[in-house]
């Protein structure tokens, strides 16, 4: 037993137990500091933000807030006719000698006015009873020549009394005068809705029309029985032009607009109705145009796919010298095709047969550019087939465009109701023909890029080391002029400076001098880190746009091509693209590596690799960020309709803007609706193919 006590001198030391006492007592140093910090953080920040809450128990602040809150619950979607319902009471003013006393109204509602009679301008009670529950009551004082005064307003309680005090009129008379209680109720409901004249017909008129909607037809000889200023006498009114059959049915009285509906949608939910599908679809144009700009652009901001990209500098010189030349080159063509095109006789159908003409002639010369494993054919020829080629899909791209504005504006004025089908072809072709150019320079340049990096390749093999050194520092200086160049031009139209020593002499020096460095380095490294460079302009270029808040680029685009939904989807569409790529590029960042390394290992080139070892992978996340997209856009789309960007976001801004929050209360509701179906389509699509 004594061996298990371990002896005195076994005892750890003083020094070895210390450090492990102090940890705890550290640590709970730190959380203390950092609870003071936070603190410190938030009592600061509520002093920023102005935290306040000695309004929220103020009875005016708490009344205004329950209002808005009350007409937000009551979006304004139904209009009813009302029918109004007047009880006369007399009344004297001033006071006649000996009194007066008024004869009770009789019915079932009844009002009492206290006093009786009273002065100008004096104050008087008037009581009522027997209303319509939780009803707004008018008061009225009616001197004997008919005319209604309004002098106060009530509310019926839910016994259907009410108490208010009114102030008289200076007008006093000695005839006996009046006091007008008018309530109003609802005709029809949603279960019930029912057919009323309009207020505009007079009570003659109106009485033979709700004799009509009992089951009757309406007559010539109705018509005779009417003070001749009736409504329905009105020889270029539509009564007088539809009785001439003999007789008017209660479905001719309703087309003529002499019966309403009570209830029917209101002008602001039919507002609300074509607001939200201009938002729809101008989300869904959007997310379209952004995302099939964004898949592509997305692959070179991945960084795993971009990493290894390597090339020789004189390559990438000689490329980067090649991209202007070659984008200049093809919008030339592109022009030039175009013009071509536009001597051609504007019949949509020669059109068609020269379209059809010309991409047969460029599959053939294509056939001879690229001939099948074991043709031989001289490179010249090659060469001449590949021009023909170019040529004949270019004057049959344009040509298309063409026939797209002339077939489409045809097809518009000969489809009536479907006209729309006619002006989205024309549409498409003019915006085709906006961005023809565009595609034309990008491939051109792209296409004599890739001949310098290849010619490239053929210059290392046939000279030394030390020419090839000196042609890539010549190479990259060349490229660093015109890079330099191209964003002195920029700066020149951004700031309006017409000095070409500072926009063209100078860029050139320091973009040479910065190009010779790279050049030097890159000669003696061998090879450059390409893909890396274009994977950092491209993450910028994404993060800048997304930086940009669609609200501001809807006033950009606003201020180009007018107010209306195209600019907003101008500015969604831009935003989309930033937004995606950097989400796309974020999920091939992600995907698995394997696939890729076993593909690569086949001896796959880059292309094959992205199809069948990236694309796979990431078809479900992409569906899924589309859609999300799509979401994002419809709600965006509210507030860039605030300055004029389409969509249901403008008739929000005005109904605010006029305090109507019933009117607002309905946009709203559509936008909850719109946005909560949207996220039940996402999520059974992603059921079903994700």
């Amino acid at each position: 037993m004594a061996d298990l006590k371990a002896p005195p001198a076994e005892i750890e030391s003083t020094d070895e137990v210390r450090p492990e006492k102090r940890r705890p007592l550290r640590r709970s140093l730190w959380m203390l500091i950092a609870i003071i910090a936070g603190f410190v953080v938030y009592a600061y920040g509520f002093q920023v933000v102005d935290v306040n809450l000695d309004r929220i128990g103020e009875p005016i602040p708490q009344q205004r807030f329950a209002n808005v809150v009350r007409a937000l619950g009551s979006p304004d979607l139904l209009t009813y006719e009302t029918v109004a319902t007047d009880v006369d009471l007399e009344f004297a003013m001033p006071c006649p000698a000996g009194g007066f006393a008024a004869p009770p109204t009789d019915g079932g509602a009844t009002i009492s006015v206290s006093p009786s009679c009273a002065d100008p301008r004096g104050v008087v009670t008037v009581t009522g009873d027997g209303f319509g529950s939780n009803e707004a009551i008018n008061i009225f004082f009616v001197p004997p020549n008919g005319l209604e005064l309004r002098v106060a307003q009530a509310r019926s309680s839910a016994e259907g009394a009410f108490t208010v005090e009114a102030q008289l009129p200076d007008r006093p008379d000695p005839e006996v005068q009046t006091i007008r209680a008018r309530s109003r109720e609802r005709v029809g409901s949603i279960f019930d809705p029912d057919y009323v004249p309009p207020e505009t017909v007079d009570s003659d008129s109106a009485a033979l029309i709700a004799t009509t909607l009992d089951g009757g037809v309406l007559t010539p000889n109705d018509l005779d029985q009417l003070p001749e200023d009736s409504v329905l006498r009105d020889p270029e009114g539509p009564v007088s032009q539809l009785i001439e059959d003999g007789e008017l049915t209660v479905t001719e009285l309703r087309e003529a607009g002499l019966l309403l509906r009570s209830p029917r949608w209101s002008m602001n939910a039919e507002a609300t109705w074509t607001g939200i599908i201009e938002t729809i679809f101008l989300a869904l144009l959007a997310t379209t145009v952004g995302t099939l700009i964004a898949m592509p652009l997305s692959f070179l901001a991945a960084r795993n796919l971009m990493n290894d990209v390597r090339i020789p500098a004189l390559n990438a010189g000689l490329a980067v010298v090649a991209l202007p030349v070659g984008g200049a080159l093809g919008y030339t063509a592109a022009t030039t095709a175009a013009s071509v095109v536009e001597m051609l006789p504007g019949s949509a159908l020669l059109l068609a047969f020269f379209v059809i003409a010309a991409i047969w002639l460029g599959l053939r010369s294509l056939r001879l550019a690229v001939p099948l494993p074991g043709a031989e054919r001289s490179t010249t020829a090659k060469v001449a087939a590949g021009l023909g080629a170019t040529a004949a899909f270019l004057l049959a791209a344009q040509a298309t465009v063409r026939f797209m504005e002339i077939g489409g504006n045809e097809a518009a004025a000969a489809l009536g109701p479907m006209a729309f089908l006619g002006t989205f072809v024309e549409r498409l072709g003019e915006i085709l023909a906006l961005v023809f150019g565009v595609l034309a320079a990008t491939a051109g340049g792209v296409t004599l890029a890739i001949l310098a990096s290849k010619l490239a390749y053929s210059v290392a093999k046939r000279v030394g080391r030390r020419a090839n050194s000196v042609l890539t520092v010549i190479a990259c200086a060349m490229a660093g002029a015109v890079v330099a160049i191209g964003f002195g031009q920029l700066l020149a139209w951004l700031y309006q400076i017409t000095d070409t020593t500072t926009t063209v002499v100078v860029p050139a020096l320091v973009g040479a001098v910065v190009g010779t460095a790279i050049g030097a380095w890159g000669a003696i490294k061998g090879q450059i880190g390409s893909g890396l460079g274009i994977y950092y302009i491209f993450r910028t270029l994404f993060n800048t746009l997304r930086s940009i808040e669609a609200l501001i680029l809807a006033l950009v685009f606003v201020i180009w091509v007018g107010l209306g939904a195209f600019a907003g989807t101008l500015a969604l569409a831009l935003h989309t693209i930033a937004a995606n790529a950097k989400l796309y590029s974020e999920q091939v960042e992600s995907i698995s590596s394997g696939p890729l390394e076993a593909v690569r290992a086949t001896g796959a080139t880059r292309l094959q690799t992205v199809v069948y070892a990236v694309v796979p992978q990431i078809v479900a996340p992409f569906i899924a960020f589309t859609m999300y997209r799509w979401d994002i856009n419809v709600r965006m789309s509210t507030i860039i309709g605030f300055v004029g960007g389409g969509g249901i976001g403008l008739i929000l801004q005005q109904n605010i803007n006029l305090l109507d929050y019933r009117g607002a209360a309905a946009q709203i509701l559509a936008i909850a609706i719109v946005v909560a179906a949207m996220d039940y389509v996402s999520s059974r699509l992603r059921e079903r193919y994700v």
